[in-house]
């Protein structure tokens, strides 16, 4: 009876000391781990205005960039991918405390107006996209679409199901694959990890030329298609899901043109795929023209390293509307200029 005891006793002992040493993850020491971001802003891009025209504020900082307020640092588990810990730093950078380990980190700044984030947990589903434009912009677009002339028809041209979304706004990404993370017994010992940020975006500028009647423009619209709905940053690839982008045009009135510079996810791929400048052009009075413009060419020329888009619009004829009009006024100039009626309500 005594060996007994003194046996089960001694098996005891044994899972005492097994478990003791046990490494259990909530009290393992972590590591001071210092964060240095360098963001690369400038998107190097130029655009030729008239000497009267200053390009827009919104517009500048899309090519000259804007430095952000804040950064998150997301730590992912490099097998599972799965989020292991998130800090919110400084733009520059700072000092995150995390378990030692192996890890890829990614980073990304806050403070965009339109690109929104979603499913960060995990480091393959993070994706970058933004919201589809409202109901009502659609239906109106749509209206447009189904009164046009025959040879402008949407349908023809194949982008008449893709998502309308709202331009993105740069985001700055940071990525590091398999980062060691030693542990460190001195609590003013750290790790210094040096990352480079770019936008995962691209900018183009776009100009038609030759137009006349600009004055006597209220409002241009310009839908761009055969673009990439998001982008997988977590991954650095691409989502193959199309889309069409909605963006503002302006008027240079001394310049004779119209113009604009926006950003996207980048193109859709494939020898198919087509890139059409779709625009409605607004009237003081009311009347509204479509005009349609293939840029697909200058969107796939290898030496168009500046992402210019130039096409004439020599068609374009924006006649002074009448007084007391208003309204939507119906008639036809060229196969690629029309005014409809769109339904109001």
């Amino acid at each position: 009876m005594r060996r007994s005891l003194r046996y089960a006793l001694l098996l005891l002992a044994a899972v005492i000391a097994s478990a003791g040493c046990k490494r259990i993850p909530l009290y393992e020491l972590s590591t001071n781990v210092r964060i240095v971001i360098d963001h690369e802003l400038s998107i190097d891009h130029d655009i030729e205005l008239s000497a009267e025209t200053d390009l827009p504020d919104e517009y500048q900082v899309k090519i000259d960039g804007r430095m952000p307020q804040y950064v998150n640092v997301l730590f992912y588990d490099p097998e599972t991918h799965q989020l292991a810990t998130s800090r919110i730093l400084d733009a520059q950078g700072g000092v995150v405390s995390v378990p030692a380990g192996d890890y890829d980190i990614v980073i990304y700044n806050f403070g965009t107006e339109s690109t929104q984030i979603a499913d960060s947990d995990h480091k393959l589903h993070a994706e970058a996209h933004t919201s589809d434009i409202t109901k009502s912009m659609y239906d109106k677009f749509k209206a447009i679409q189904s009164n046009a002339a025959p040879d402008t028809k949407v349908e023809s041209k194949g982008y008449e199901e893709d998502p309308i979304i709202h331009e993105p706004d740069h985001l700055y990404v940071a990525n590091e694959r398999a980062i060691e993370i030693p542990a460190f017994q001195e609590k003013n010992e750290e790790v210094v990890i040096y990352m480079n940020s770019n936008t995962i975006l691209e900018t183009y500028s776009l100009e038609v030329l030759n137009i006349k009647g600009a004055e006597n423009i209220e409002k241009i619209e310009a839908f761009v298609t055969g673009q990439i709905k998001s982008n997988y940053f977590g991954r650095q690839e691409r989502n193959d899901a199309p889309a069409t982008i909605y963006t503002d045009m302006r008027a240079d009135i001394p310049g004779k043109r119209l113009y604009t510079i926006f950003n996207t996810f980048g193109k859709l791929p494939g020898e198919q795929n087509h890139i059409y400048l779709d625009i409605t052009v607004t009237d003081s009075g009311g009347g509204q023209y479509r005009y349609i413009y293939d840029v697909t060419d200058q969107f796939d020329d290898p030496e168009n390293i500046n992402h210019k888009l130039i096409v004439d619009g020599s068609e374009i004829d924006i006649p002074k509307a009448e007084l007391g009009g208003g309204g939507f006024a119906p008639s036809v100039d060229e196969w690629e200029d029309e005014i409809i009626d769109v339904p109001l309500g």
